[in-house]
């Protein structure tokens, strides 16, 4: 299926009816229009669509590539001056959203699942996953109305070790890298990771970051192992 994704920016300007005695006119503001990339002035082709209906000016950019991320900025003037608008068209990933029910179906471990969607790959994800310290416990439908900035996990020297891997405290932060795997050719992306030696009826959270220049932090997601 060919990628049909666009970015539409747009310039839309009225006009006002003035009205003397018993008669109507019409007050048009005539300008000209000019768009750019960065500096570089753009001219219309396969990919790049200029529209004009009436007062309102549009560019449409078609199939969007890499290179196509950047600042454009729509210049309008006319004899009276000049006016400008800049829009950055990026490629950052959306923040992500995590698709695993909260209940785990499994006796000792919980298998977490999430997507993001983003126009360019997205190279790697770092999963972010401690059980809720007690006192704390919170509702996930209020934690992920509130995304959290990225946060630095220090971890102290408190721990304990299993097998040959080195894990903190079970209420600090833990994480593990995971590469990128697209789930389709074009937008969407995700992975799922399995976490094991769960807490018995413990609740627990988890965050994920989605790196692919700049980093891309998803709101706190909250899980629960329940002991059958």
């Amino acid at each position: 299926m060919e990628d049909m994704y666009g970015i539409y920016l747009g310039v839309i300007s009225a006009h006002y009816q003035i009205v003397v005695g018993d008669k109507v006119y019409g007050l048009w503001c005539l300008f000209q229009v000019t768009w750019f990339k960065e500096t570089m002035q753009l001219d219309t082709t396969e990919r790049h669509i200029m529209e004009n209906r009436g007062s309102r000016h549009t560019l449409i950019i078609r199939k969007v590539h890499l290179q196509d991320f950047g600042n454009y900025s729509c210049v309008a003037e006319n004899p009276l001056g000049k006016a400008r608008q800049t829009l950055a068209l990026s490629g950052k990933p959306n923040t992500a959203i995590f698709r695993s029910a909260p209940i785990s179906q499994y006796k000792d471990r919980y298998n977490i699942s999430w997507t993001v969607d983003s126009h360019s790959p997205v190279e790697e994800f770092k999963l972010f996953f401690r059980r809720v310290p007690q006192g704390h416990e919170i509702d996930n439908s209020i934690e992920q109305s509130q995304p959290l900035q990225h946060q630095g996990v220090i971890y102290s020297q408190r721990g304990y070790s299993t097998g040959h891997h080195w894990l903190p405290p079970r209420s600090e932060w833990r994480d593990v890298v995971l590469p990128a795997i697209p789930l389709s050719h074009h937008f969407t992306q995700g992975k799922s990771y399995m976490i094991r030696n769960l807490d018995p009826n413990q609740q627990y959270e988890a965050k994920v970051q989605a790196r692919y220049v700049t980093i891309s932090v998803s709101a706190i997601f909250l899980f629960y192992y329940i002991k059958f």
